[in-house]
C-alpha cells in the first residue's frame, strides 16, 4: 500500500459528511486500497454504533458498517466498478458475512445514501435510492480511481 491518499477518499469524505448532517455521525470512517487478495480493490468501510450514530441499540447493538467496493473487473467474482454493500457488527467487533447490497448505484449521492441508511438503521430495510453523485464532483474521483486501476494492472 503507498502513503498517498487514495483515490475515492474524497468520496468516501462527503459521505462521512451527509450521514454527520443527517444525525448519523461515524465511529470511525476509511478508505483504502485492499490488497491482501490476488487482485487489488478499493475499499472505504463506514461504521455506525448506538452511541455515536444514533441507531436503535435494540436493532444493531453492536453497529453496522457499510461497505463500498470498486473492483477492477480481473478479479472472476466481481465486476468492474463500485458497489454498495452492508452488514450487521458482531460483539467482537468483525461483521456479519456475507454482506448485504445496499439499493443504490455505487457513485449515489452522499445525501441519498444517508437517507438510505437511516431507513435501513430505523426500520431495518434500506429504501433504494437512484440519485448518482452530480456529474463534476464524480468525475475527478472517478478519473483517479481509473489512473489508480492503470498503475496497478
Amino acid at each position: 500500500m503507498t502513503d498517498h491518499t487514495p483515490p475515492h477518499a474524497p468520496y468516501i469524505e462527503a459521505i462521512t459528511a451527509a450521514l454527520t448532517e443527517a444525525n448519523l455521525t461515524p465511529e470511525q470512517a476509511d478508505a483504502f486500497v485492499e490488497d491482501s487478495y490476488d487482485v487489488a480493490y478499493l475499499r472505504g468501510v463506514v461504521t455506525l454504533t448506538p452511541d455515536t450514530s444514533g441507531i436503535p441499540a435494540d436493532r444493531y447493538p453492536h453497529g453496522l458498517i457499510l461497505i463500498w467496493d470498486w473492483h477492477t473487473g480481473r478479479d472472476q467474482e466481481f465486476d468492474q466498478g463500485p458497489v454498495w454493500q452492508w452488514a450487521r457488527s458482531n460483539d467482537d467487533g468483525s461483521n456479519q458475512w456475507p454482506y448485504e447490497p445496499l439499493p443504490v448505484p455505487g457513485f449515489v449521492a452522499p445525501e441519498m445514501l444517508a437517507a438510505t441508511v437511516a431507513t435501513l438503521a430505523h426500520t431495518g430495510t434500506a429504501t433504494p435510492m437512484n440519485t448518482p453523485w452530480h456529474d463534476h464532483l464524480r468525475a475527478p474521483v472517478e478519473a483517479a480511481i481509473e489512473a489508480w486501476a492503470a498503475d496497478n494492472s
